[in-house]
């Protein structure tokens, strides 16, 4: 059984997705002493609880992050830049040392996907990007697991909402159930403007 340290967060990160993470709490910077400069850790959202200075109980799917390049700063922090790999499920915390260590497994995704639920996805994503106003042309991952994370990036909402994506089991669930929030969002956004609109 694998074992990571665990870096918790009020903010959630799907795989493929790159962070800074900007380490200044006691715990973590003796967790960096550890893992860096390349050695893996996992991330996973705040359930409940503290990011600072406290207990916290995270949700039990995350990532599985590696160091891809680091700073340490004058004042003793650490400016560490991560990459997250693969979606893994955390099985239960395995000390209490200075810092949280978990047992993990790996949380793959083996389904098939419908080139037509990618393609309505792809759709519904570049229509509300569009109402939303955000220029730019949208990555179209060709593998549709990293499609899916990639659109799972544009998304609004709140950590439980993000979370929620994050641990659909599937990769044509959770393209589904982008295309529909994508919707939402959209008709959302055409109706505010139609109320303020004189």
């Amino acid at each position: 059984m694998v074992e990571l340290p665990l870096f918790a967060l009020h903010s959630v990160l799907f795989p493929g997705g790159d962070l800074e993470l900007h380490v200044f709490e006691d715990r973590y910077l003796r967790m960096m002493e550890d893992v860096l400069p390349e050695a893996p850790f996992a991330i996973a959202a705040i359930r409940h609880g503290q990011e600072v200075g406290g207990p916290y109980d995270p949700y039990r799917v995350g990532v599985r992050v590696v160091p891809v390049d680091h700073e340490l700063a004058d004042d003793g922090t650490y400016l560490v830049h991560v990459h997250a790999q693969d979606r893994i499920r955390l099985l239960e915390p395995t000390s209490d040392g200075p810092y949280a260590r978990w047992h993990i497994e790996p949380f793959p995704e083996h389904d098939a996907v419908d080139p037509d639920v990618a393609a309505a996805a792809i759709a519904a994503a570049v229509r509300f990007l569009g109402v939303a106003g955000v220029e730019g042309d949208l990555r179209v991952e060709p593998d549709p697991v990293a499609l899916s994370y990639t659109l799972c990036t544009l998304t609004p909402g709140l950590v439980p909402d993000r979370q929620a994506l994050l641990e659909i089991p599937g990769t044509a669930e959770r393209l589904a159930g982008l295309t529909r929030r994508f919707r939402q969002e959209a008709a959302l956004l055409r109706a505010l403007r139609g109320r303020r609109a004189p």
